[in-house]
């Protein structure tokens, strides 16, 4: 690989700049403002047309720097604005490999080979990163970086942050497409950690790649639910267990393949569910990872249904798992009742938060009623008597004070004489989309199934995600 230096071709250029600015004062002229006298070097004008140019216009965000290209080479174009030490060279190989390593595991990013890494000094809080197939860095793969001196290769003070804006643009651009669907579920860093981690595994900074670990395996977030620990529990086992680099980039070829994208096949047309999350991670796997993901980030029934309906979806992602017998699974009578209720959804019975969603098998939707009363009733009628051991009500996506509080079950032969079932007072749901499930003693035999919400838990409005009649199969064989 043929590697070429800048800092000695534009030393003059550079100390013209800190000269300047040093003797400006409180007039300083900013090398934006000074652009204009800076003569760019013609005489050795490179046949490549993505060779990067030797000063470079930020125009993005908060950036308005003339950066100067200090190194370039087949994988990397490296720019320092002003204030950036001319003597650091650690970057042009480090940065060099990182980029390398990336191509070799997820493909390539456009027809321009090279990754533009701009480093200031002590500028901006953070960095950023910019694809291919951005516009607003000129259609060129960026990570653009602050708030460091970049006098030491050093994991906590802006290398760890470079490769993880490289992260970024592999979540961002792999295979062509854009609009990651995970983004909603790992967030800004959760991704990034296992691929910080094994970029420094695949060029060979095992002490930093340690440090990662040791960083990463501590660190807690609240999402999916509070006390998550998303390296410790979630990505380094799969990672560790399925093969390290490849499994990451199966997962992405995955989703190229088979996730819904517009009709340009650039970008993903929707996010996924936590279900689709975890079928397309055991396709990258070619293992079922459902258990792991219960360590990772608990399970609900929200999460059954959606891994469920993803396996119907999304057939084509072949491991084995698995299924309950369909004997063992609770009978939902519900589901062949004819529904009433006293008071409608202002959009009607079918609307996306009707009635009908009250019983319709799915704890991702709702029934949602505005205002609510304490005498709201609704009514499952059958033409024959069924039997249930048990039924449940799920609580709904958001607004806890919305929840049903207290409540009675009653049962009728014919629709007008009623008997109660179960009472239930001061029921608290502790999580959303939780699904409350109350057994009786024996068998219970009507043809008609009434449910008075007398009170919820606190708000003007109604809001329940599910009202099932079960038949627990297994009930008494314990």
């Amino acid at each position: 690989m043929i590697k070429f230096p800048f800092h000695n071709l534009f030393s003059g250029l550079a100390l013209f700049f800190f000269m300047y600015s040093c003797s400006s004062g409180e007039d300083e002229v900013t090398p934006e403002d000074d652009r204009e006298e800076v003569e760019e070097p013609t005489e050795e004008e490179p046949d490549d047309e993505y060779a990067a140019p030797a000063m470079w216009q930020e125009h993005w965000f908060d950036h308005t720097e003339l950066v100067q290209l200090v190194y370039e080479d087949e994988d990397l174009a490296l720019y320092y604005d002003s204030d950036v030490d001319r003597s650091i060279t650690w970057p042009n190989t480090t940065f060099s490999d990182v980029w390398e390593y990336v191509k070799t595991v997820y493909g390539s990013y456009g027809e321009d080979k090279k990754l533009y890494a701009i480093l200031h000094t002590d500028k901006y809080s953070g960095g950023h990163p910019s694809t291919f197939m951005d516009e607003s860095h000129d259609f060129r793969n960026v990570v653009d970086c602050g708030p460091y001196t970049w006098q030491d290769e050093d994991p906590d003070l802006g290398l760890s942050m470079m490769i993880h804006e490289v992260g970024h643009i592999v979540e961002g651009a792999t295979n062509g497409i854009q609009y990651n669907p995970a983004w909603d579920i790992w967030g800004d860093s959760k991704w990034a950690e296992i691929f910080v981690y094994d970029v420094y595994k695949g060029i060979g900074k095992d002490d930093f790649a340690q440090h990662a670990y040791d960083d990463f395996m501590n660190t807690v977030d609240d999402y999916p639910r509070p006390g998550t620990m998303w390296f410790r529990n979630w990505f380094y086992p799969i990672y560790s267990n399925y093969g390290e680099a490849a499994l990451l980039n199966n997962f992405y070829d995955l989703l190229a393949d088979y996730f819904p994208t517009n009709s340009a096949k650039n970008r993903f047309s929707r996010r996924m569910n936590m279900g689709e999350f975890i079928h397309f991670w055991s396709g990258a796997a070619n293992h079922d990872l459902k258990e792991q993901a219960t360590i990772a980030f608990g399970w609900s029934s929200i999460y059954e249904e959606q891994l469920t309906k993803a396996r119907e979806d999304f057939p084509e992602l072949d491991y084995e798992y698995s299924e309950t017998p369909e004997e063992d699974q609770p009978v939902n009578f519900a589901l062949e009742g004819n529904l009433s209720v006293s008071a409608e959804n202002a959009n009607g019975e079918e609307a996306q938060e009707g009635s009908s969603k009250l019983t319709d098998g799915l704890l991702s939707t709702k029934f949602f009623l505005r205002p609510y009363s304490s005498d709201f009733e609704a009514i499952l009628s059958f033409e024959d008597e069924i039997t249930i051991n048990a039924y449940a009500i799920s609580s709904a996506n958001d607004f806890a004070e919305r929840d049903p509080k207290s409540w009675e079950l009653l049962g009728s032969l014919d629709g007008e004489n009623w008997e109660s079932i179960d009472v239930q007072t001061e029921v608290n749901f502790e999580e959303r989309f939780q699904n409350k499930i109350f057994e009786f003693d024996q068998d219970i035999n009507y043809s008609y199934f009434k449910l008075r919400i007398m009170e919820n838990a606190g708000s003007t409005d109604l809001q329940v995600g599910e009202w099932s009649l079960l038949y627990i199969n297994d009930q008494n064989d314990n």
